[in-house]
Parts: structure tokens; sequence; C-alpha cells
């Protein structure tokens, strides 16, 4: 099948600016702009200083480029490979209907897909961009998507629809050693600054009630309470985060110094938490209402501890119990 150039694409009419050109890539218009910059990639139509356009022989290169970055390639070894080489028009079909791609020895052909990506089945644009971009460890791309995605559908959707599925996906892929545990570093660093950011940022209004947030000893996971902290903010709620690894010891000191109305505690690490242990903590003064949350609870927590299955159901409960 003969190669097209850009001049032959014209008569397609498909020509997008910068921020279509990247939702289509999954990658940060930044990304795209350094892409440019650094290696020459950029979009074929100029005018003025402003008016940038790329035709579907560009889109068709800078998947390429993707593509080998995420094989191991560095990006100016990409950018000279996908810069030298010509595109079928298969290729440059529209890329959500072409066929994955293909790395071998160096090449790749079509779409991006296999290797290292991160498989995201059913998911939508944000879902497989973020998983791309963690995949090409483009941290600046997943602080992007996440933070595009908190202000445009906020923090629960985002959690449950956006970072849970690349986040599981993601560790199911290290856990049969089909990609490095470096994919799941950039990408929880990226969650975690996007969502503290939103957090902060959005609780400089928030005027209802205290709720601590921690998770129990021996454990560090502290997405969850970000997320938490960030939805609580996003609903009016003060939050103090407490981190990881927190010794009810500990707790229960903070909790007779600040006098919060509502104790969130995060445990992950199945059956490492005993819910026993809570019995003394709704009997302190001021009485704080306690929600747990997380699958690492073993034991059925004492009266007066609520369960949340899900980062909704704990916001919402930390709602009523604030309006109380």
């Amino acid at each position: 099948m003969p190669a097209i150039s850009n001049s032959q694409s014209d008569a397609g009419g498909l020509w997008v600016s910068v921020a279509v050109a990247a939702r289509r890539l999954g990658v940060a218009p930044a990304t795209l702009r350094t892409w440019d910059r650094r290696y020459g990639l950029g979009p074929s139509q100029r005018e003025g200083g402003s008016h940038r356009r790329y035709s579907v022989v560009d889109l068709a290169r800078l998947d390429y480029m993707a593509a080998l970055i995420r094989s191991g390639s560095s990006p100016a070894q990409a950018a000279a490979t996908a810069l030298a080489r010509e595109f079928t028009p298969q290729e440059c079909a529209p890329i959500a209907t072409r066929p994955a791609t293909v790395i071998e020895g160096g090449a790749a052909q079509g779409r991006i897909g296999g290797g290292n990506v991160v498989a995201t089945p059913g998911g939508d644009r944000r879902t497989r961009g973020l998983a791309k971009s963690a995949s090409a460890i483009d941290q600046t791309a997943c602080a992007s998507i996440i933070s595009e995605s908190l202000h445009d559908i906020g923090v629960i959707s985002t959690w449950d629809e956006l970072l849970m599925p690349v986040l599981k996906s993601i560790g199911d892929k290290w856990e049969l050693r089909e990609c490095g545990i470096e994919v799941e570093h950039v990408l929880s660093t990226a969650v975690q600054v996007e969502l503290s950011a939103f957090a902060f940022k959005t609780a400089t209004e928030a005027n209802r009630g205290t709720v601590l947030l921690g998770a129990v000893a021996g454990d560090d996971h502290q997405l969850p309470l970000w997320a938490m902290g960030a939805a609580l903010a996003e609903q009016g709620i003060r939050f103090v985060h407490l981190g990881g690894g927190l010794p009810l010891e500990s707790l229960s000191d903070v909790i007779s110094r600040t006098g919060p109305r509502g104790v969130f505690l995060w445990s992950q690490l199945e059956g490492s938490a005993d819910a026993d242990r809570l019995d003394g903590l709704p009997s302190l003064r001021p009485n704080p209402r306690i929600v747990i949350g997380g699958p690492g609870w073993r034991n059925t927590p004492p009266r007066g501890v609520h369960v949340a299955d899900s980062l909704g159901a704990a916001v919402a409960l930390m709602s009523e119990i604030i309006a109380d």
C-alpha cells in the first residue's frame, strides 16, 4: 500500500488543533508542544502565531513516536525514527479504528497498543489516555488528565471511573511482571499531587465541621485519604490529613486536641487492621463519629463505628454526620 504525505492528506480535510490532537493521542497538550519545540514533530499547518493544525499524517507520526517510547526508545530516538518514516492510508485512519501497534525489532506498525501499554477494556478517552501516559512515563500528561477530570466531573467520579480502573490495571500488569513498578509510581505520584492540590485549593472555602483522615499503623496507603480529603473539601467540609502508619494512641491525642466532628480511617492491606481496637475511640470527649473504609479491616467494628464500602458512601456518611 503506498505511503501518503502531508500534502496528500489535505484532501481529507482533517486538520485538528493542539488540544484535539492531545485528546486523540492521550497525552497532554504541553507534551505535544515540547515534541514540536525539541524534535520538530509539530503541526504541518501553521497560520500566524497561534493557529496550528495537525493533519492525519501528523497524528499518525505522533502516535508512532509514542509507541516507540513505550517500547523503550528515548524521545529523541523515537522522534528521529518517526520523522524518517512514511505512513500508509491505513495507518492514518482514525486512532480508534487502527489495528494495535506491534513493536518488532524496533519497528512499530499501526496504533499504539500491546507491549507495555496498560489495557483499559471499556475505558473512555480519559482512561485510555491516562493508561497510555503512565505507560510512557509521562507524568506531566498524567497530571493534566487527572486535573481536567477533577474539574469536569468531580472527585468521586474521577476516583471511581478514572483513577481506580487505571491503578488496578497497572497493579495487575505489574503482578504479572508485564510492566515495571516505575509505571505505578509515576501514576501514583501524579494522583497524589493533583488530588492534594485540588483538596487544599478547594478547602480554602470549606466551612463545615472538621474531619480527621488517617491510615492505621502498618499501612502507608494514602491515595484514598487524599481522594477523601478532596471529596470532603468539594462538599465544603474541612479536613486534616494525618497520613499513613497512624498509631491509635496518637489519633486519640489528636481527637482530644482538635475536637473533630468525624474521623475517617483507611486500611488497605487485607486483615492488617483490627476493628475491635476502635472500641475506645467513640468514648473520647469530644465524641467524634468514626467511619472506616478499605479491605484491610478484620472483625466486626464496635457499635457507633460506621463502615463505608466506597468513597462516595464515606463522603455521604460524613456529610450526614456534619449536618447533625
